[in-house]
């Protein structure tokens, strides 16, 4: 074995042009499925770093009408807790993002009130203290907090003198009584836990338990299944809720954690590591056929060899150990690619992956870099160490360097091979790629450009009234107003792509309506439809002196008043009271570009403002110009109103696509890589074309055979193995595609003209690849070629 080592150490340090090439081929197929490994592994696996994960469930409640789940109420906790034959234990949580008060300038920060089984059953324990108490899940409790590591980190310096100290959260001062270890972080972005009974306390805690405002994990027992807890939670929920105003209607939805988190990327990223894994086997094929042309070119060697008693078997271990040292080489460089590139695609995957911002390349992916190196080597030896089996010596010495049929029919095969993966890669980032451009181009039903946000929320303690928050609204309105080169500004307290309040619409004179749409539910000021660009259809704007007036979009128009003139007729949403539609604006989208626009209720800020707001201006010049203004004004009225974002409106639109962006970006550079090593396989096929029939090319030109007929000669060869590779490469793109539907947009899988394209750019690549080998063919000198034969 160290003599077959050495050996190929020797004859490869004979070629370092070939051996650079081949180890680089390799390494971008070992780097670039090593760095999907690492972010699908981390994502998918080791999202969720708690002990028997796979028996861990999201509890959500749902109304049928709807489809999707939402969150829980305090009092379906409390029923599914009772369940304890098919769930070991259930813990509720309920997220608030409260102001920082205390050192340097206000923030706001990630808070969830827990109760006291929630790090118990997730399996963790605190670094530092201890965790909550059983007591302390009842309303009354004692305001206690757990820190974040890193919180504890950056508020505190890590010194173990913070348990007991104090930490404030708009009024409320929470002593401190634990740390938790770097690895928890459940829910992500968390900087520190609160007791659940602290949180149900006090009238603000009173209304909170009647609201759907809480999210539950539970453990299932040994041995039961997701299905299992479902029908039994089912049955427990249809007889406990059955008189029960706040749950009436609801149903129980049951998901392993595990899906809740990842399941929304799961099919996305196992679409993205099959897309690397095509550009490793096209790589293969590159190398295979690169070390076919070396068998050949050696083929005398070999011979010698064989005659001088060389068995079959030890030509193979031969090929296949020069293979492998090849795979090593690719693999270390393989390794270092991975990891340049994983920090690449943790940034342009960030905010759509969860966890993504820990993916490392770990030992798990050394471990697959170097199986993936392995059986990359041994694939890539295989049919050089066959070719040297099946040659006779004979045949060998006889034909020279000029290879046999059998080389140049299983050359041609990869090279075919090769085109066909690289077509099915084309066609996917082809139809991602005009998926998101059209995306792109999807009238959202507003006006962007020249808009700046800020998004806030207003201190309850501080703006616990109505008139407090109006006032302050008022003047916020004239500060913005008056910062140069605005035209126009508005508070919202819901605005496109930033979610915003849904609830259920009756109108007046109607019974309840259970098919009827929810509607999304803004408070406006007037000048808001101008700022954001929604253009007024009918009727006129929103009026602060007309409290129990609303404005509806064409889709509420439709959906709540079909065949009838909205204006003037009457509904109300929230159970308030009911309000006159005085207006139709037009339609936005509000989740997405990719998503139908649903209804839309606007009524006036004035009535009755919330604390969670939007403060927006129209400026004549590019919007990013007015932000550092735009902060200052806001900050102006009040400097302790923390500030949770400020950006450009058109920000929010492209963040509403990053995830299609992601895709299309990372699967468009992989289908490059593929291209480019198709056509380094394609100029490496002409150009042993030319070398191995020189002798041909030569009596062709010395019988009068002008460049044209040389030129064609090659590039015709080149054009029919690349159209026998499209030909072969469409039938498995219509297949595979068939699996990128869920990512597409407006765009059939099938689409034609994206494989129309993909045929086009492959025969201009072969066009390219082969012509300098041509060119070189047309100036082969008769005499020259002929005397060296």
């Amino acid at each position: 074995m160290l003599t077959d080592l050495r050996y190929a150490l020797r004859a490869l340090a004979k070629s370092p042009g070939f051996t650079a090439v081949a180890v680089l081929t390799l390494a971008l197929g070992i780097g670039a499925n090593t760095a999907m490994f690492s972010v699908v592994e981390g994502v998918l696996v080791r999202s969720l770093p708690f002990p028997s994960a796979d028996r861990l469930l999201d509890l959500k409640q749902m109304l049928p009408q709807y489809g999707a789940g939402a969150t829980s109420t305090i009092t379906a906790y409390e029923t599914w807790r009772a369940a304890r034959d098919v769930l070991e234990e259930t813990a509720a949580y309920t997220g608030s993002n409260p102001s920082l008060l205390g050192v340097g300038e206000v923030k706001r920060v990630q808070v969830w009130a827990v109760s006291a089984s929630f790090f118990p059953l997730l399996g963790a324990d605190p670094l530092l203290g201890r965790a909550f108490l059983q007591a302390e899940d009842h309303p009354g409790a004692a305001p206690v907090a757990v820190l974040s590591y890193a919180f504890w980190q950056s508020r505190f310096g890590g010194t173990r003198a913070a348990i007991g100290q104090s930490v404030t959260l708009d009024a409320t001062t929470y002593t401190i009584v634990g740390v938790m270890p770097p690895r928890f972080r459940y829910p992500a972005g968390t900087a520190l836990w609160t007791a659940l009974g602290h949180a149900l306390s006090g009238p603000s805690g009173a209304s909170l338990a009647k609201e759907h405002g809480f999210w539950v994990v539970a453990r299932m027992r040994p041995g039961v299944t997701a299905a299992g807890a479902q029908h039994r939670l089912d049955e427990i929920t249809r007889r406990s809720w059955a008189t029960d105003p706040i749950n009436t209607g609801w149903l129980p939805v049951v998901t392993p954690l595990r899906d809740y988190l990842v399941g929304g990327v799961r099919t996305s990223l196992l679409l993205m590591l099959g897309a690397v894994g095509l550009v490793l086997l096209v790589a293969c094929a590159n190398v295979t056929g690169m070390l076919l042309a070396r068998a050949t070119s050696r083929g005398p060697d070999l011979a010698v060899r064989v005659a001088l008693g060389a068995t079959r078997g030890r030509l193979v271990r031969q090929a296949l150990t020069e293979a492998l040292v090849l795979a090593g080489g690719a693999c270390v460089l393989g390794v270092a690619l991975a990891t340049w590139g994983v920090p690449v695609l943790v940034s342009l995957g960030a905010g759509e992956l969860p966890a993504v911002a820990d993916v490392t390349v770990d030992g798990w992916a050394l471990g697959v870099a170097a199986g993936i190196g392995a059986c990359s080597g041994l694939a890539a030896g295989l049919a050089p160490g066959l070719f040297a089996t099946r040659v006779p010596p004979a045949d060998a010495i006889q034909r020279g360097s000029q290879g046999s049929g059998w080389r140049s029919r299983a050359s041609d095969g990869f090279l075919i091979g090769q085109v066909a993966l690289t077509v099915v890669l084309l066609c996917a980032a082809g139809l991602l790629g005009r998926s998101f451009l059209r995306l792109t181009r999807v009238d959202v039903g507003f006006d962007p450009a020249h808009v700046a946000v800020v998004r806030l929320q207003l201190p309850r303690i501080r703006y616990h009234t109505a008139p407090r928050r109006l006032a302050w609204i008022h003047q916020t309105l004239q500060e913005a107003q008056a910062i140069p080169g605005v035209t126009t500004a508005a508070i919202a307290s819901g605005i496109p792509l930033d979610g915003g309040a849904i609830g259920s619409v009756r109108v007046a004179g109607r019974g309840p309506d259970r098919d009827r749409p929810w509607a999304w539910i803004a408070a406006v000021s007037a000048d808001y439809f101008r700022v954001i660009g929604v253009p007024l259809l009918r009727g006129r704007a929103l009026d602060a002196a007309e409290p129990r007036t609303v404005v509806i979009d064409q889709v509420a128009a439709r959906a709540y008043f079909p065949r009838e003139d909205p204006l003037g007729k009457q509904l109300s949403f929230f159970d308030t009271i009911p309000r006159t539609v005085v207006g139709v604006v037009g339609d936005t989208r509000q989740e997405s570009p990719a998503k139908a626009p649903p209804p839309h209720i606007y009524e006036p800020l004035d009535h009755d403002p919330v604390p969670y707001l939007k403060v927006l201006v129209r400026t004549t010049a590019e919007p990013r110009h007015a932000l550092n203004a735009l902060r200052l004004a806001v900050r102006g009225v009040d400097p302790t109103v923390p500030l949770d974002a400020v950006s450009p409106l058109s920000a929010l639109l492209a963040e509403s696509i990053a995830a299609q962006r992601f895709y299309a970006v990372l699967l468009g550079v992989f289908a490059v890589i593929a291209l480019l090593l198709a056509g380094a396989g394609i100029y490496g096929l002409a150009a042993y074309a030319v070398s191995r029939r020189t002798r041909e090319i030569a009596v062709r030109i010395a019988i009068g055979a002008g460049p044209g007929r040389v030129l064609g000669l090659i590039v015709g060869r080149g054009l029919a193995l690349t159209f026998g590779g499209i030909t072969v490469g469409a039938a498995g793109a219509l297949a595979a595609t068939r699996l990128l539907r869920g990512l597409l947009f407006e765009i059939a899988p099938t689409d034609p003209g994206v494989l129309g394209g993909v045929a086009v750019l492959l025969a201009g690549t072969t066009l390219l690849a082969c012509w300098l080998p041509a060119r070189r063919a047309t100036k082969v000198d008769p005499m020259v070629a002929l005397r060296s034969e």
